[in-house]
């Protein structure tokens, strides 16, 4: 869900960069840059550069940077639309209705939201009166404060068919309560009727803190023992984590987020002190979390329960995490223990010791497939291999994924040789990488570690739309970029002018990867371009560049070509000779 691509450019253009960063990082100027200590890495000295023109900011620190909608995404662990609507509001431009591309429209969005907050506002004040005696004296009675119990704003669903939904059908139309999985259709024409009833009752809030769906405990001992809010247009449970929107901040201090699997397991750790711990919404993780968890932190604590079902769904889900690229450990608790039962039992230090000494996934998963598999004979050894190789496969890094392997080979007590048989078997599996269809093609030679002189001057000339910057870039072709460590940028800004589209950062950006858009932002926002510079003679030097060094091997063949293949090589030199004269 997005907004136009109108409104995004007319918020680029409005915003002043170096006004928004500056409201929350201490900047200086100096020269045509404001530096100041990167928010996003500790340092001393600072390495955070922002420039108006063009408008981006970089860390040569961290490697951080991007546009002003980019600071805000990271400094604020928003979405992309947020981080837009954040800005838009900061420098006063309206914000349109119609911003939801996707599914309801906005007037329908708002109007689901409204009748859950409704729903909610009616249950806690179940909770806290008579209808609510029972789901309070059982939260209570488990030991929870009530100042706890106000902050995750318990409510209670009393033994009653109606309750909700003659409350609320005198403000809202009966269709929207069954779209919002508050009430049930009848059959057979009767009438419809409250989907919870006799529970204790748990809000769901997106990561913005708006009431999407809830979560509700039996308190008779009907089952489901849990029963949650269908999906509805507001309310997607692959994408949506209990507790987000109040341990976003937790999550931002501690460095983690420690994924549990029950509303009580966050709402103990909250009441400890614990304010960085998220759960599920009664389904198993999903890639879509693993993605919602990489915009507030690199690192997951996963503690789920101790017996056959926690443990297996904790195994799922550090596979999903892995395949996101996050650095995920396991938190291993007494036998018997959940996140409540040892929050309440052995305390707040305690419990914190175990999230600090969580081992990471691969450690926990090694250890576990050997208590698993009869390590003593083949096939144990074989099916404990088995076990691991999957996730030895998602790995993306070889240096790290070296590095376990020994812990495998001796935990298992493995044949090293038949072990990294397996493993090169199992890896050439995965097939090709497959590269974004929108990425611009790079020539396929190996880049130089250093940025050519003639390279940095040209991508300033052509990043500040400096005159004949254009036209220059027209004249090179894919021979041209060979050897260069600016091949992906220059590649791209082609295929945005092919497009008729001028090559701008945020546009650029959008084209590469994060090495490529690393050093974009490292040559926009450096030292500005002094003197007369002809875009046009850089990219001749660039061009020669190519031939020089083809002429250079030429040399250097030369003395040991016989016949042919000496006057093949002579006239060669003879052409590229004349075509660097031509240049």
């Amino acid at each position: 869900m997005g907004f136009p691509d109108s409104f995004v450019e007319e918020v680029r253009r409005t915003a002043d960069i170096v006004r928004y960063i500056s409201e929350h990082v201490s900047l200086r100027k100096m020269g045509t840059s404001w530096k100041g200590l990167c928010p996003f890495h500790q340092e001393k000295t600072p390495s955070f550069n922002v420039r108006q023109d063009p408008p981006l900011f970089h860390c040569f620190g961290c490697g951080e940077g991007g546009d002003v909608f980019k600071f805000a995404m990271l400094h604020e662990r928003v979405s992309f639309p947020e981080a837009i609507e954040a800005v838009a509001r900061r420098f006063g431009i309206p914000v349109p209705e119609n911003r939801y591309d996707a599914g309801p429209d906005r007037k329908e969005r708002d109007q689901l939201l409204a009748l859950l907050e409704a729903a909610a506002e009616h249950f806690a004040r179940n909770f806290w009166g008579g209808p609510g005696t029972k789901a309070r004296e059982y939260l209570l009675g488990r030991g929870f404060q009530k100042e706890t119990l106000e902050k995750i704003r318990a409510g209670a669903a009393p033994d009653s068919w109606t309750d909700l939904g003659d409350v609320l059908r005198k403000k809202f139309d009966g269709a929207g309560l069954v779209k919002a999985g508050l009430v049930i259709e009848g059959q057979q024409g009767k009438r419809p009727y409250d989907r919870f009833r006799n529970r204790a009752i748990f809000p769901i809030t997106s990561d913005a803190g708006k009431v999407v769906g809830f979560g509700a405990r039996s308190l008779d001992g009907s089952e489901p023992k849990y029963l949650n809010s269908p999906e509805s247009p507001v309310y997607q449970k692959s994408r949506t984590l209990y507790g987000l929107s109040w341990a976003k901040d937790g999550i931002r201090t501690a460095g983690r987020v420690v994924l549990m699997e029950g509303y009580l397991d966050v709402a103990r750790a909250l009441e400890a002190g614990v304010t960085e711990a998220v759960a599920t919404c009664g389904t198993a993780l999903t890639s879509g979390h693993a993605k919602l968890l990489r915009r507030f932190t690199e690192k997951v604590v996963v503690n789920f329960d101790q017996d056959d079902a926690g443990q297996k769904a904790a195994r799922k889900s550090l596979d999903v995490l892995a395949e996101e690229g996050l650095a995920a450990h396991v938190v291993e608790l007494p036998p018997g223990h959940d996140p409540d039962t040892f929050l309440k039992e052995e305390g707040v230090d305690a419990y914190r010791r175990a999230l600090d000494e969580a081992p990471p996934y691969m450690e926990w998963l090694i250890r576990r497939c050997a208590a698993e598999n009869d390590t003593r004979t083949p096939a144990g050894k074989a099916a404990y291999l088995n076990a691991l190789l999957p996730s030895l496969r998602r790995i993306e890094s070889a240096v790290e994924r070296a590095a376990w392997f020994p812990t495998v080979i001796e935990r298992g007590g493995l044949d090293p040789q038949a072990a990294q048989e397996e493993l090169r078997r199992a890896l050439a599996s995965r097939g090709p990488t497959v590269v974004s269809a929108q990425a611009a093609p790079a020539p396929p030679a190996p880049k130089q570690a250093v940025l050519l002189p003639a390279e940095r001057l040209f991508l300033a000339l052509l990043l500040t739309d400096a005159e004949g910057a254009g036209e220059a870039l027209d004249t090179l072709d894919d021979a041209s970029l060979v050897g260069l460590r600016a091949a992906p940028v220059l590649a791209a800004a082609r295929t945005l002018r092919s497009r008729g589209e001028p090559p701008t950062p945020g546009r650029l950006e959008a084209l590469l990867d994060e090495d490529a858009r690393r050093l974009l932002r490292e040559v926009a926002v450096g030292a500005p371009v002094t003197g007369h510079a002809d875009p046009a003679e850089c990219a001749r030097e660039l061009r020669r560049l190519p031939l020089r060094t083809r002429m250079a091997e030429i040399q250097r063949d030369l003395p040991q070509a016989r016949g042919p293949a000496e006057q093949a090589l002579l006239e060669e030199k003879l052409r590229l000779k004349r075509e660097m004269a031509e240049l």
